[in-house]
């Protein structure tokens, strides 16, 4: 025993004498002295003597820890690090000489070790005795020294010390994880502040430190962690994300008080169910699938009456989810009043991705939580996230509300929504209204199709010309076209007519009247066939609706201008009502005087005008299924174009007058099939009044007009021999005027004028052919002779139409020298 112990401080001797070397003040020599410690070291030696060479040796050896040269220190950290890992058993003998200078370099407020590396290397000794001697009683002296240490290095600015910082502290709460707690919250403010560093692994590993520091914090750890927490859920980086939903559920299955919570906890991981990267939802759904096992489990006693009573899937469910375990919807459904309010808050948040992710995560909670909450707290902040600028937000607020329009009756969610749409005038509302009807099973949504569309229906609703709630309203609309069942009885006009059937079309019509520009590929009159499919009726919606709305309108139709709602949708209305037109002419008449009116707004006509123009040159589509036309023809004639045709002065009363007498051309053209005027007792009051005005418009300055006044004037003589009125007084009132337009110094007017005494003179009147009125015939003769010699072939050629017509009228004198007329006619020609 005595030869063993000198043996043993023989040897403490020698090192002490190579470690004579530490006092050189060479820095080379002093490295090689820790080189020659450790060769003499290597070889094989008892504890005893190794306890007695560190007791004679340390303060030599770990004083170079402090040495001025880098190089130095770098070999001393690399030296005691041998010693300690490779040398020494576990015995806190060492420990007690190691950690205090360890806590003076790295651990301290003020920068002692300037070296990074260095730091780094000391911290990974530390890092490395915390690994050997976990759950050893040795260690635990040591804990305070520990977390002094992490504090600081925690904050250290070289990347690689943060990163492995994290990493030591997760190796000390597992190395001694029954005093762990004692220091926790000591380093949860300087680990959360590395969530904002620019490497995105430090914010990895500082998670992961987070994680198992709140397992080991109270509660006041929890909620200062959650919040920074749920940032980095907004990462770009999809690995910092992940973490978070590791960390999430590892909080989910472990943490001692997550009963108390859950609500702080769930959105973690039900956030990374909806992230974008595939690997982030494969993870987070995996985690998610074990806690609401786990959850079923612990609470089994509670879950017993809800599996006896469990149901199957619900109708209607999305066919592109899957629905999530019984636990997990329990879970969620049992704090899901609790989450809701924050969600709220952050969907309105200033920040885009925050809004993102809230988006995402509401769509997790609505589909976890089934009908078993009140949307009342979600909806109006679903509102707002509807119009956001972000395409993304409003996507998912729209798949939100189709998920709760499955689960949650139409009683609950229409008592809520449409008193907001009746007084809100933006389309949030409509967004979110639009999903809730796509959503809801037919079975559920039929009972308020008539009511919905009835509120959406009113005015200060369908006549917005707002272009994002055009939009709204027309998703609205056409989720109503989808859920309506076109099998139900009620789809006969009469019963359609006191249902959504006039609602939808009055919508329908409004949109494509107020059409934003930026719409107008999207709201046009392709919406009338779509909803005529929704319907299943045989008659068109125009013909079933069109008067109804046509009376709707009828107020105050003088008092129009072009920008009026009701103008618009009545020119509209009046475009596309097609076949409709016959049922609804009465009313159509009566609204045609006031607008009409030469009071009423001069736009306003022109533009209808132009419209009846186009309406009434295809009148046999228009008057189709119509009796008795009429009525409403005498209406118009009188009421419409009688004053519109009487001269005022102006360029806009001539503009008028060009058009509403191009207008009663196209109006009074006789159709095969169609009975204009019933009798000539109706047509003859209308006749007389008509002629004077045309006649005088003859003279009126626009050439247009003049030319229109012919061609009514022809068509009047047509009518005129259908209803055989046309007498000889009206020929002899008339042609005059025409004839003197065959001096009109426009050529369209002159020709327009001999067609129509062409076709004035056939079929003339028995007492037109006495000679009695020779003279008129021969007047007109000379009158179409000199313009035989006209310069303009067509001039020519209708003339000598007109010479010919007169000629059969006339006796064979006449004849005689329309003939010789009719050879130097041929003879010009063919020269």
């Amino acid at each position: 025993m005595d030869n063993s112990r000198a043996n043993s401080m023989d040897k403490a001797s020698q090192v002490k004498q190579i470690c004579a070397s530490l006092q050189s003040n060479d820095k080379f020599i002093r490295r090689k002295c820790f080189l020659d410690l450790k060769k003499f070291l290597n070889s094989p030696l008892a504890e005893q003597e190794l306890r007695d060479i560190f007791t004679q040796t340390h303060v030599y050896f770990l004083n170079g820890l402090r040495d001025p040269s880098e190089a130095v220190r770098e070999e001393a950290v690399q030296f005691v690090a041998f010693l300690i890992l490779d040398k020494y058993p576990l015995s806190d003998f060492y420990l007690t000489y190691v950690f205090p200078i360890l806590v003076e370099r790295i651990g301290s407020p003020e920068l002692v070790e300037e070296s990074e590396e260095i730091r780094l290397s000391m911290l990974a000794l530390l890092n490395k005795i915390i690994f050997k001697y976990s759950n050893c009683e040795e260690l635990r002296p040591f804990l305070n020294d520990c977390v002094s240490i992490l504090a600081e290095t925690i904050k250290d600015k070289y990347p690689s010390i943060k990163d492995l910082s994290c990493r030591t502290i997760i190796s000390l709460s597992k190395a001694l994880p029954k005093d762990f707690h004692m220091q926790a919250q000591t380093l949860l403010k300087p680990v959360l502040s590395c969530f904002s560093h620019q490497r995105f692994k430090i914010r990895v590993e500082a998670i992961h430190a987070v994680g198992e520091i709140v397992m080991h914090c109270t509660g006041d750890g929890l909620n200062e962690a959650v919040i920074p927490m749920a940032q980095k859920l907004f990462d770009q980086v999809p690995a910092v994300r992940q973490a978070v939903a590791e960390v999430a559920g590892y909080w989910l299955l472990n943490h001692r008080d997550r009963y108390s919570y859950f609500q702080k906890m769930l959105p973690l991981l039900l956030t990374g169910l909806c992230d974008e990267v595939e690997a982030t939802r494969i993870q987070a759904h995996a985690l998610w699938q074990k806690v609401g096992q786990q959850f079923q489990q612990e609470s089994e006693k509670d879950f017993k009456d809800i599996l006896d009573f469990l149901t199957d899937t619900p109708c209607g469910y999305p066919t592109h989810l899957q629905r999530p375990s019984l636990g997990c919807r329990v879970l969620v459904q049992r704090n899901i009043d609790k989450i809701a309010g924050a969600v709220s808050n952050e969907l309105l948040s200033w920040q885009e991705d925050v809004r993102v992710r809230c988006s995402q995560l509401l769509c997790s909670l609505v589909l976890h939580g089934e009908n078993k909450y009140n949307p009342q707290s979600l909806l109006p902040a679903m509102y707002s996230a509807a119009t956001d600028d972000d395409k993304r937000v409003v996507e998912n607020i729209v798949e939100a509300s189709k998920i709760i329009g499955v689960f949650v009756t139409y009683e609950t969610w229409s008592k809520l929504i449409i008193p907001v749409i009746e007084n809100e005038c933006h389309f949030g509302p409509l967004k979110v209204l639009a999903g809730l009807i796509t959503g809801a099973p037919k079975s559920e949504i039929s009972k308020g199709l008539e009511t919905l569309s009835q509120v959406l229906s009113e005015d200060q609703i369908c006549c917005s010309r707002k272009k994002h709630f055009q939009l709204a309203l027309l998703e609205c609309v056409r989720a109503l076209m989808s859920k309506y069942d076109i099998q139900r009885t009620d789809t006969d006009e009469e019963t359609l007519e006191a249902n959504m059937g006039y609602s939808l079309f009055k919508i329908v019509t409004s949109l494509i009247a107020l059409a934003h520009p930026d719409n107008l590929n999207i709201i046009n009159s392709q919406l009338y066939s779509e909803l005529h499919a929704a319907l299943g009726t045989s008659k068109t919606p125009q013909e079933l609706f069109a008067n109804q709305l046509f009376m709707h309108i009828n107020c105050a139709p003088k008092l129009w201008t072009l920008a009026s709602d009701n103008a618009c949708i009545f020119l509209t209305l009046l475009r596309y009502c097609g076949s409709g037109f016959s049922a609804s002419m009465e009313v159509i008449g009566d609204i045609l005087i006031e607008v009409l009116d030469t009071d009423s707004d001069a736009e306003l006509r022109l533009k209808t005008f132009y419209l009846l123009a186009d309406l009434f040159s295809q009148k046999e589509a228009l008057f189709s299924q119509a009796e008795n036309v009429n009525p409403f023809m005498e209406k118009l004639v009188l009421g419409v174009f009688v004053p519109s045709l009487i001269w005022h002065a102006g360029a806009i009363a001539q503009s008028i007058r060009t058009i509403a007498v191009t207008c009663l051309s196209y109006a009074i053209a006789p159709v095969k099939g169609i009975n204009l005027f019933n009798s000539s007792a109706d047509l003859k009051p209308l006749v007389e009044k008509l002629i004077p005005l045309l006649l005088s418009l003859l003279e009126d300055a626009s050439q247009e007009s003049r030319k229109k006044s012919i061609e009514c004037l022809t068509l009047i003589k047509k009518n005129c021999v259908e209803k055989d009125i046309w007498s000889n007084d009206d020929l002899i009132s008339i042609y005059p005027e025409v004839l003197k337009r065959l001096d009109d110094p426009n050529r369209a007017v002159r020709i327009a004028a001999l067609i129509c005494l062409e076709k004035l003179f056939v079929n003339v009147p028995e007492e037109f052919r006495n000679d009695t009125y020779k003279a008129h015939r021969e007047l007109i003769l000379a009158t179409a002779t000199i313009h035989f010699q006209d310069h303009d072939e067509d001039v020519r050629i209708n003339a000598f139409n007109v010479m010919q017509i007169v000629s059969e009228i006339d006796n064979k004198k006449v004849e005689n020298s329309c003939a010789n007329i009719s050879v130097s006619y041929i003879n010009s020609t063919n020269s």
